[in-house]
């Protein structure tokens, strides 16, 4: 695989900075991660905040400038210079914006940080694993550039809102959350959550992480020993009772009924059918389910 990370680093500056850098000859990567500062961008310097991507191809002017802002100077950012055919193609599949906004949650920053974490070892280097990450990481751009938007109000805008209360959900679905919690996290109030919500997905914050609860119930019915009591604790239900009666609504069969079952795709397909699903229950694919019942 040709790609090549020449540099990977988290910097923090507490001072006023200006770069006095020439254009990278490399792809230039940087997320914003703490206060801010002023980047150049797109011909011209732009303030830069948590959750600020900046991508710069080889030869691109890069100017940083780091400023007091409302009596504190403080700017903390992520970046790395790499190159490579695998990044030329990776860069030139789809049309690359200089900036956008990202969501910033733990998956990027702590993939970030495993790749600077591999850059700087002494020992037990291991290139593969560094080319692996960082191949993830542009990946994840790509992912992330389908819901980034930076105009408030906009489509774009309301769709990225919505996707990170999704996330935000999916991240928590088996724990106990609040409404509250998720419209916090988005910057919105409670009702506006809620309606946004609704008006974009057509199902409710609780409906979708239901959803999320039931799916894995089922995975862990089918594929552990699990009694059927802790299955449900650890999925985020309230009571056995309650559980049962959602399980029994949304597949039309008891979780014992399930559990007495023996595993099979004819089964399995009955299920998601009465489900409804039109991805993969909770991430596994059919391969695995495949690898799963070729083991009973």
């Amino acid at each position: 695989m040709d790609v090549r990370l020449h540099a990977c680093a988290y910097s923090l500056h507490t001072k006023s900075y200006k770069n006095n850098l020439n254009s990278p000859p490399f792809y230039l990567f940087r997320l914003q991660v703490l206060g801010r500062c002023r980047a150049w961008v797109d011909g011209a310097m732009r303030e830069i905040e948590p959750g600020d991507l900046l991508l710069y191809r080889p030869g691109d002017m890069y100017k940083l400038h780091v400023e007091e802002y409302k009596g504190v100077t403080e700017s903390g950012d992520y970046y790395l210079l790499c190159e490579g055919k695998w990044v030329d193609e990776w860069w030139n599949r789809m049309p690359r914006k200089a900036y956008q906004h990202v969501h910033l949650d733990d998956g990027i920053v702590s993939l970030w940080q495993q790749l600077s974490i591999e850059q700087h070892r002494l020992e037990g280097s291991r290139t593969e694993l560094i080319q692996h990450l960082l191949c993830a990481l542009c990946l994840i751009f790509d992912r992330a550039s389908d819901q980034s938007c930076s105009k408030p109000g906009s489509p774009l805008r309301t769709n990225w809102v919505v996707g990170s209360m999704k996330r935000y959900i999916e991240e928590n679905a088996l724990e106990t959350f609040r409404i509250e919690d998720v419209a916090k996290m988005a910057g919105l109030s409670v009702s506006r959550a809620v309606h946004l919500f609704k008006e974009v997905l057509g199902y409710t914050m609780i409906q979708y992480a239901q959803e999320i609860r039931l799916s894995n119930a089922l995975e862990r019915i089918r594929y552990t020993d699990w009694s059927l009591e802790h299955i449900s604790q650890s999925c985020g239900f309230g009571t056995y009772s309650y559980f049962h009666k959602l399980f029994k609504q949304k597949y039309g069969v008891s979780p014992k009924l399930v559990r007495q079952q023996p595993v099979n795709a004819e089964f399995w397909d009955n299920l998601k059918a009465r489900g409804n699903y039109e991805h993969p229950v909770s991430g596994v694919t059919s391969d695995a389910r495949r690898y799963f019942n070729s083991t009973n």
